[in-house]
């Protein structure tokens, strides 16, 4: 099965004095999203953050008031609050992108059956914002919405490091290299290779790894006015169907797309 990050990754302990309530809050967060649709009752919150049931009981009822955390029932498990969602959907359409992108998706997968996903960069990952899934059967490293692929890894990723500025792609890089080879057998050089070839000819394609050997895909980034990468159009598809001529059509028409949004965003 595809290897994807889309349940939340522990966060980073904050160095910041006084951030011990909003470190826990965040543990309870990602143990409940941990938990996802049956929810985390007070017991299993309390195993997965170490924290006694008095703090827990706190913490919950300000979240709760917030609207960060559900109690459905009186008594029960607790699930993740509406408002989170409201918060996600408009940092996930910064600047408008995943708005523009939703009818350049639906077109697309109309057109080729094919399923196409809309990838942003988010640290050392590529998030899936946004995707359509087709008729034709296939498997990808994203298979929701939130779904968060390590940068190296896919179409979508490698379309996005190929255009960040040197350093931020070093850097990224230093960071993920261990997990790429280990994990997918994806080298460092290999990479650095591919990244010059999809500058050259402006789409990914083609970077074959050792946990979807037969699927590959097309991926297209979309560019500010600057040249750097406010997303990136991709594919899935099996690697049979990945003729030349269909590699040409899928290429025309994710580039018309992706310009399409460029152009509405600005750029």
């Amino acid at each position: 099965m595809p290897q994807t990050d889309s349940s939340p990754a522990r966060l980073p302990r904050c160095t910041t004095q006084g951030t011990q309530t909003l470190d826990r809050s965040f543990d309870i967060l990602q143990a409940i999203a941990a938990h996802g649709a049956p929810g985390a009752t007070i017991e299993e919150l309390s195993a997965d953050t170490q924290l006694s049931r008095a703090t827990l009981y706190r913490l919950l009822k300000a979240m709760k008031s917030y609207g960060f955390v559900r109690l459905p029932r009186l008594r029960g498990p607790y699930f993740l609050g509406y408002q989170l969602l409201s918060l996600g959907a408009q940092a996930g359409n910064t600047g408008g992108v995943r708005e523009l992108a939703r009818p350049a998706l639906l077109r697309l997968c109309e057109t080729f059956q094919d399923s196409f996903f809309l990838f942003v960069q988010d640290g050392y990952y590529a998030l899936c914002l946004e995707l359509h899934e087709g008729a034709n059967p296939t498997q990808s490293f994203a298979d929701c919405v939130g779904a968060r692929v390590l940068s190296g890894v896919g179409q979508g990723s490698l379309a996005l490091l190929s255009h960040l500025p040197t350093a931020a792609r070093a850097q990224i890089l230093e960071h993920n290299a261990p997990r790429l080879l280990r994990e997918y057998a994806i080298s460092d050089s290999a990479l650095r290779s591919t990244f010059k070839q999809v500058r050259q000819q402006g789409y990914a394609c083609g970077l074959a790894d050792r946990v979807l050997p037969l699927h590959t895909g097309v991926a297209v980034p979309i560019l500010d006015a600057d040249a750097a990468p406010v997303g990136a159009l991709s594919c899935a598809l099996p690697s049979v169907r990945m003729t030349p001529l269909y590699q040409q059509r899928l290429v025309q028409a994710m580039r018309q797309e992706a310009d399409r949004i460029a152009q509405r965003l600005g750029a």
